[in-house]
């Protein structure tokens, strides 16, 4: 028998009931902040994520197949453009606010939090261009994050028009703003000189772009970036990140904010904020989200939108991390009963259940059973020693 192939995995009793439990959070979390939940079928006809796919995904990463009519399929890679769907065809009043919980496939290399099938959490607010909304999902995923007891995270803010504008201002071929793309996100500083000196990138466009990773830190670095970017563009987007920032503060969220002005997504559907949630001495960010408003004009509606997403798995390894703790189990209670106590013993059970805790009717004849399951009470129903 093989094993699994790479990037899934099964999760056991323990597992599952740490996981479902971090779900909950995040589900009760998503729905007093207003945002009803939906989902969006596992598969869907690869044209429905064809219109973006070929723009924003790489198709080599979604997983395809056949259909018995011969239909080509595939399996989601995104929820958000789901949900860009269903406001756009399902909906005629704005704005809209959906939440999700729901697995994600992507042919990507796995490794240390990153798999091949994972479970995103998220929200998407539909039908509003405004400050307050990309204020507002960042604060809802501070929330959510702090409800499931993550400690010690940052949420860094970019923004994709200012990196856009930037590039304007280049003229890179798509191949070569990828490459670009790839080095801003590792921060890898002595690459991204290399890249731009051996593509004859000089004088202010040089230091506009090898000062990128450069701009990281408080609200300080917005002012500073004020200075140096001071095309239209670049302080519209900078401005922005601005008054976002004063609600975020009314919020009593400017703690856990950082700016980073080179961040770049893999995602390129994004058009303003954007942004990513970091745990302290974990390698990859938690949580991601932004502003994408051309999105939906793919299915017939020319919508703003704004969300972001959090991978379950990736909160576990986190949480872990840092408490080395998961769930705590309910009490487990054998109730052992023989025949002319099944009422009894059925009775007890019930109520044991009510109160939260697990109830198994165990007959007599097999009451080694209950030794060998570790049960943290054994109630016998009835049933005389000897």
């Amino acid at each position: 028998m093989k094993n699994l192939p790479d990037g899934v995995q099964d999760f056991l009793p323990d597992e599952l009931r740490f996981k479902r439990n971090i779900e909950n959070i995040l589900r009760n979390t998503f729905e007093l902040s207003g945002y009803e939940e939906i989902m969006p079928p596992t598969f869907e006809y690869i044209d429905n994520f064809s219109v973006t796919s070929g723009i924003f995904f790489d198709e080599n990463n979604i997983y395809r197949f056949f259909d018995k009519k011969g239909d080509l399929l595939a399996l989601r890679p995104d929820v958000t453009t789901q949900v860009a769907r269903i406001a756009s065809t399902k909906y005629n009043e704005y704005p809209l606010k959906f939440s999700y919980i729901a697995n994600v496939f992507r042919y990507d290399n796995p490794q240390v939090g990153r798999m091949r099938e994972f479970t995103q959490a998220g929200i998407e607010l539909i039908g509003r261009n405004h400050e307050y909304s990309d204020a507002e999902c960042i604060s809802v995923a501070i929330e959510a994050l702090r409800n499931i007891e993550i400690k010690d995270f940052k949420v860094d803010i970019g923004q994709a028009e200012f990196f856009k504008s930037i590039l304007c201002e280049l003229r890179l071929t798509k191949e070569e703003e990828d490459i670009l793309k790839g080095l801003l996100k590792d921060k890898n500083q002595s690459e991204i000189e290399y890249f731009l000196k051996y593509n004859n990138i000089t004088g202010r466009n040089y230091e506009l772009v090898a000062n990128l990773p450069l701009f990281f830190g408080g609200i300080d670095v917005v002012e500073e970036a004020k200075r140096v970017y001071g095309f239209e563009s670049a302080m519209k987007a900078l401005n922005y990140l601005e008054r976002v920032y004063d609600i975020l503060k009314d919020f009593d969220m400017d703690s856990y904010i950082t700016f980073d002005l080179g961040m770049v997504q893999s995602i390129d559907y994004y058009t303003g904020l954007i942004f990513r949630v970091f745990v302290k001495d974990l390698g990859y960010a938690i949580c991601a989200g932004g502003r994408y408003d051309n999105l939906l004009k793919n299915y017939g509606k020319d919508l703003p939108a704004t969300g972001f997403a959090i991978s379950v798995e990736r909160a576990m390894l986190a949480l872990q991390s840092q408490s080395g703790i998961t769930t705590k189990k309910p009490k487990r209670v054998a109730v052992v009963f023989d025949e002319k106590n099944r009422k009894v013993a059925y009775d007890i059970a019930v109520k044991l259940r009510k109160q939260g805790n697990i109830a198994e009717l165990v007959n007599m004849d097999n009451s080694e059973y209950a030794n060998r399951k570790k049960f943290d009470e054994i109630i016998k129903a009835g049933v005389q020693d000897g």
